[in-house]
């Protein structure tokens, strides 16, 4: 794909050429030096010998800082997901008007899909286009105990937030997360695929993530009994009496149920939740506390719609957009990011397989809060695995909210690119970017008391936060590298083409 101005009379510029594979950053603007002439680029190594007017190289991830308002939608945002062209993308935003600028564009790349997680988007938004509507149901993509560990863990990480917490938590609080940890791991599993009983090589639905919500809520008939077990380690059920319940209706939504299912399925994790059943009344609660805590978000009928699964091989398919509707309040945090995450780790089983993938992810902090460890190893290996990011904040500030101190300072540190526009209050980048540019020199002289002149060469900033800082709209500052970067101009859309 192309991206290229268009003049005043209508015809376009002379066309860069084709987009490399990196997000869409602006053009770049030098101003007029005192003679009158533009010069070429010369501090920053990427754009080296580029001049005004040319497209500006970025790095694989980008990050957008700006007040809200600003133009990061039709200047930053819409201009990187159409110029990625015939290449999978997903597009998140807190509304539906992301996908109504875009979504004419990228279906005449590939297949268009929409999970809306507001309730709120518009038939009239979709401009007619044919629309797949998916929702986000974790036990769908499962295969292994392994996997249900690991979305276990990002459930617990990110189901606080999804409930309208801040998320985290220490203390016993901690350690019950952890004990309910493999226990959530089997509700997963046993709500998701299994095979039949009755149809050998058959598989049959275990009916998804409400099923499970519904199960971790009831324990089931004859929990924590006396049945001679340790309870922490066995519930001392007969093996024969196991073996002839196996064979009872397994749709009940419950403790039991599902334990029997992963049974069925061989899970490791099975015994955890055996061993569950025969706790204290307390305990048990607790455990189950934190599996419901986790998923929560699933009892929103905005996110549980009853839309078809999604399922990240639908990328595969050439061209293919997914729009993702999360608002900013509300449950749709928690299945936005899981959604994330399991397209990364699709992509990650198969890296160099498969086309990259681009994410255009406004107000990031807000609409998928990723946790900080899972979001920043994008961010060191994204680009092996074919995953890039374009993320949009109002103020990088924003991740306090729901990361430390710590992880965003690591963010603003490893992060290759951003694009601060005006508004942004970006003072620890614009600090870091003005000492690490290259310095000047400048002669001195001075006169001693017997008269004699000493020359000398000092070396000063060549450049202060104050003069990196965008003032008016339309203009940007490119930091790469942690290093002073370009100015760069960022065109409204409707300016441009992108062919």
């Amino acid at each position: 794909m192309s991206i290229f101005k268009r003049e005043k009379s209508g015809e376009p510029t002379a066309p860069s050429t084709s987009l490399p594979d990196t997000p869409y950053a602006g053009f770049i603007r030098v101003e007029p030096a005192p003679d009158g002439h533009r010069y070429p680029i010369q501090h920053d190594e990427r754009n080296e010998g580029k001049t005004h007017g040319d497209l500006a190289a970025t790095a694989y991830h980008l990050l957008i800082s700006g007040e809200t308002g600003g133009g990061k939608t039709r200047t930053c945002l819409v201009p990187s997901l159409i110029s990625w062209g015939p290449r999978p993308a997903v597009a998140m935003s807190s509304k539906g008007d992301f996908a109504e600028l875009t979504i004419r564009r990228r279906a005449a790349n590939g297949p268009v899909f929409l999970m809306d997680l507001s309730g709120e988007v518009r038939e009239s938004e979709l401009k007619g286009v044919e629309v797949t509507r998916v929702s986000c149901d974790p036990c769908a993509n499962l295969t292994s105990d392994n996997e249900a560990l690991d979305l276990a863990d990002l459930l617990m990480e990110t189901g606080a937030i999804g409930a309208g917490d801040t998320g985290g938590g220490g203390g016993d609080a901690a350690f019950w997360k952890a004990l309910a940890r493999r226990r959530l791991a089997c509700f997963l599993l046993a709500a998701g695929w299994r095979p039949d009983r009755t149809r050998p090589g058959q598989r049959v639905w275990g009916g998804g993530v409400q099923w499970a919500l519904n199960a971790c809520e009831t324990v089931g008939d004859a929990a924590a009994e006396s049945t001679g077990g340790t309870g922490v380690t066995r519930e001392g059920l007969d093996e024969d009496a196991v073996a002839a319940s196996a064979d009872d209706d397994l749709e009940a939504p419950n403790w039991r149920s599902a334990y029997l299912r992963c049974l069925a399925l061989g899970s490791t994790h099975a015994p955890s939740l055996l061993a569950a059943r025969a706790m204290d009344e307390k305990q048990r609660d607790s455990i189950g506390i934190n599996c419901q805590v986790a998923l929560s978000a699933w009892a929103d009928t905005n996110v549980a719609n009853g839309d078809a699964p999604f399922v990240p091989a639908m990328m595969t398919e050439a061209g293919a957009t997914l729009f993702i509707v999360s608002p900013s309040t509300g449950a749709g945090a928690t299945p936005a990011a899981l959604t994330l995450v399991q397209i990364v780790n699709y992509w990650r089983k198969r890296v160099g397989r498969l086309d990259p993938i681009l994410f255009v992810l406004d107000e990031i902090t807000n609409g998928s809060p990723i946790p900080a460890k899972r979001f920043l190893g994008w961010i060191g290996e994204g680009r092996s695995l074919g995953i890039r990011v374009v993320g949009a904040v109002q103020s990088t500030s924003q991740f306090e909210l729901i990361w430390s101190q710590a992880a965003v300072k690591v963010l603003r540190t490893i992060f290759p690119a951003f694009l601060v526009l005006p508004g942004a209050n970006e003072d620890e980048l614009m600090e870091r970017a003005a000492k690490y540019a290259k310095p000047d020199e400048r002669g001195t002289a001075n006169v001693g008391a017997d008269g004699r002149a000493s020359h000398g060469r000092d070396r000063i900033r060549s450049v202060e936060p104050a003069d990196l800082i965008p003032r008016r709209t339309g203009e940007a500052r490119l930091l790469l590298r942690g290093l002073q970067g370009v100015a760069v101009d960022l065109p409204d859309m409707s300016t441009l083409d992108m062919a």
